[in-house]
């Protein structure tokens, strides 16, 4: 392919911002990293064009470049299947004229002339560059028909040939590319070696906003990429990793606590925020600040951080927006460690807002002092008794300790979600509202969690990230210690302003970038909000499976179905059972059905005893990973004995056992309160079950792709 490169006077790395290379420039671009570009040569003449086309060897294919045209196939400029001398130079005339005709005022830099490219599988390849995440590859079906088929796959670059692998598995065309009725596949290696490159590409230009490679025609021993189109941007400058999140461990677990704006009035969040940490039994030393006031809920009050005797590791900042810099000031001067902005008012209200955030932070930089907030709804630990909060959710009666960690960017969606979880059952390590992330952010509490001794699972409530090295790095630290970060994100926004002119772009939004983002750290994200709670608390206590292979017991030949449907559609196996299906026959009716899904019938309502039987023998098979049971109507006392005999089962194997009850609770109250007392999860639905179920699948094959 060497004879045939073009010579390009401009330099195509000092392109400008936001401008696309014609497709000659870029193919250059791409042979250097040795792409498989078709044979090309950029012809300022007819006679250019022939010779060009006689080297190449017809049939040709002649494209008009102008950086003035973008869709050249809409404007006309675009000739294939030139078969001689005769039609390459009627196919010239035409393309400078239809060229002139779509815009006359653009500048034809001349005609490339190009091999035809076999016929074989279209395939896109493209990137897009992400202003949070940077490069992500997408590979999917390619042609004309991209933006309405959208079968593609994404990935944070650089990728890996078993990301390639795991992004051509997902496409729903995977058959035809892998092969089928006797006809070839693609050269899969080919597409590793173009993928690998695309690697080093934008590595070495990272200023690339958006490439397509559309269609690169795959066949069984050749890939040629036909259609070449470059956007370049901006180098950006990465975030800084160098952060000291020491000082957050104060912030979580204070000695001490200064309230300023502590109120007498218990109306007022100052009054509120005191009183929550007052009854719900904080034992540190707590300082309430207020000029006004002697004394509130029995401690002394003092005028101001200055006043007070004692060290202040953690000040909570419950005052209007416009003091909040004086008292940063005093938090600086008293040597405090951490502090807490409950008020709003900042950047979230405009640019005035913004300068008092400014003031805010300078003070804190000086001090070496670790903000949440501000707009805060503060931070609860369940398991310490420490409530430095003030969401109307502490009004609960029931607050339970647990294991969840849990990080929300909206103070309110998180606060419901921490009382909805106390009434499920669900106990709490740690609740953080970080609201503005002025300071402290998402990532930095993901890694001070990852090192919490109280917390198991991280779940976040995320509606953005400023700062994904960040956010990599901290979920590389929960990795690692295995524990699993469970991402709910909100915002399934638009595309891009310039996605119009890319295909790429049309077809990779904000919200594919960041599944691809989740997928490349090994965060596992939470597709409906109803699962959050299910999840988290799930993996609290349920071991991991050890692979997608599931046995199923319920008690009804329709929830039999069920189950295998949803476990179907969610790629879990439900494996036919060997000699476990003989014992299962000896405990259950004949009319009933001992392969999986097992059918007990109604018979279990009879003889509850027997469950525990056919339950221990389907967990015990070498075959299966994990048990789901589903239960229809069953009432005290005999659901009373099936609660304890699947205690018992869980106890005593390593297995996940996963719960679920479709009839009512309030006909079986002392079987559910068993459930409750031992802290098993029972779910009400059918695509509960299995939908927790396949989190805890999943997170086991992010554990074992990652080791």
């Amino acid at each position: 392919m060497a004879e045939n490169n073009i010579v390009v006077e401009s330099n195509v790395v000092e392109a400008k911002a936001h401008t696309f290379l014609m497709e000659f420039e870029g193919a250059e671009l791409l042979r250097k990293f040795e792409l498989p570009v078709a044979k090309s040569k950029l012809a300022k003449t007819k006679d250019e064009a022939k010779e060009f086309a006689e080297a190449i060897g017809y049939p040709v294919v002649l494209k008009g470049m102008s950086k003035d045209i973008v869709h050249k196939t809409e404007a006309g400029i675009v000739k294939l299947a030139i078969q001689n001398k005769e039609e390459l130079f009627r196919a010239y005339e035409e393309i400078v004229e239809n060229a002139l005709t779509y815009n006359p005022n653009a500048k034809l830099e001349g005609v490339l002339v190009q091999e035809l490219a076999p016929k074989g599988i279209e395939l896109i390849l493209g990137i897009k560059k992400d202003p949070t995440f940077g490069h992500q590859l997408i590979i999917g079906l390619g042609g004309t028909l991209v933006e309405i088929m959208k079968d593609f796959s994404m990935r944070m670059m650089p990728v890996t040939i078993q990301d390639i692998d795991e992004m051509m598995k997902e496409l729903k065309s995977f058959p035809i590319l892998d092969g089928y009725r006797g006809r070839s596949g693609i050269n899969k290696q080919l597409l590793y070696t173009s993928c690998l490159s695309l690697n080093d590409l934008v590595e070495s230009h990272p200023e690339i906003e958006e490439l397509d490679l559309n269609p690169v025609i795959f066949t069984e021993n050749e890939a040629v990429i036909c259609d070449v189109r470059i956007l370049m941007g901006e180098q950006v400058k990465g975030n800084s990793l160098d952060r000291d999140l020491s000082h957050v461990y104060q912030m979580i677990n204070p000695r001490s606590i200064a309230v300023v704006g502590a109120s007498t009035n218990e109306k007022k969040n100052g009054g509120r925020l005191l009183r929550y940490i007052v009854e719900n039994g904080y034992t540190g030393e707590l300082y309430p600040i207020n000029p006004g006031a002697e004394q509130i809920k029995g401690y002394k009050a003092y005028p101001s951080l200055l006043d007070v005797p004692g060290e202040v590791e953690l000040a909570c900042i419950i005052v209007g927006a416009s003091h909040v810099p004086k008292v940063m000031e005093e938090c600086v001067a008293k040597g405090v460690k951490a502090a807490i902005i409950y008020s709003s008012g900042f950047a979230e209200v405009g640019e005035e807002g913004k300068k008092l955030q400014e003031q805010v932070l300078d003070f804190a930089k000086k001090g070496n002092i670790r903000v949440l907030g501000p707009n805060s709804i503060g931070i609860a630990s369940p398991s310490k008794n420490i409530y430095t909060a003030f969401g109307a959710a502490l009004e609960s009666k029931i607050k339970l300790p647990g294991n969840i960690g849990f990080v929300s960017q909206s103070g309110a969606m998180g606060s419901a979600l921490l009382s909805r979880a106390w009434e499920q059952g669900a106990g709490f390590s740690r609740w953080i509202s970080v609201a503005n992330e002025a300071d402290l952010s998402t990532s930095d509490f993901v890694e001070v969690l990852a090192d919490d001794e109280l917390t198991k699972v991280i779940t976040i409530f995320m509606e953005g990230l400023k700062n994904p090295k960040a956010f990599e790095q901290a979920t590389k630290k929960a990795l690692k210690v295995k524990k699993p970060v469970l991402v709910f994100k909100t915002g399934r926004s638009s595309i891009g302003k310039r996605a119009v002119q890319s295909h790429t772009g049309s077809i990779a939004g904000d919200d594919a970038v960041y599944s691809a983002a989740f997928k490349k750290f090994g965060a596992l994200r939470i597709q409906r909000l109803d699962e959050i709670i299910d999840v988290s608390h799930a993996f609290t206590v349920q071991p991991l499976p050890k692979g997608k292979r599931i046995g199923v017991i319920t008690a009804s030949g329709g929830a039999c179905s069920i189950i295998a449907d949803l476990c179907s559609e969610r790629g879990l196996e439900v494996p036919e059972l060997t000699s476990t299906s003989e014992k299962i026959k000896e405990y259950i009716p004949p009319f009933g059905s001992a392969q999986n899904p097992v059918d007990v019938t109604a018979e279990v309502i009879a003889k509850p005893e027997m469950f525990k039987k056919v339950v221990e023998t389907l967990i015990q098979d070498s075959d299966i990973d994990g048990v789901i049971v589903m239960l229809t109507t069953n009432a005290d006392p005999g659901a009373t004995i099936i609660a304890q005999s699947l205690i018992d089962v869980f106890k005593n194997h390593d297995k996940p056992l996963v719960i679920g009850r479709l009839g009512a609770e309030m006909i079986a109250p002392e079987a559910m309160a068993l459930y409750s007392k031992e802290n098993l999860p029972v779910y009400p639905t059918p695509e509960r079950v299995v939908s927790v179920m396949d989190y805890l699948v999943k997170y086991s094959e992010i554990l074992k792709k990652k080791q």
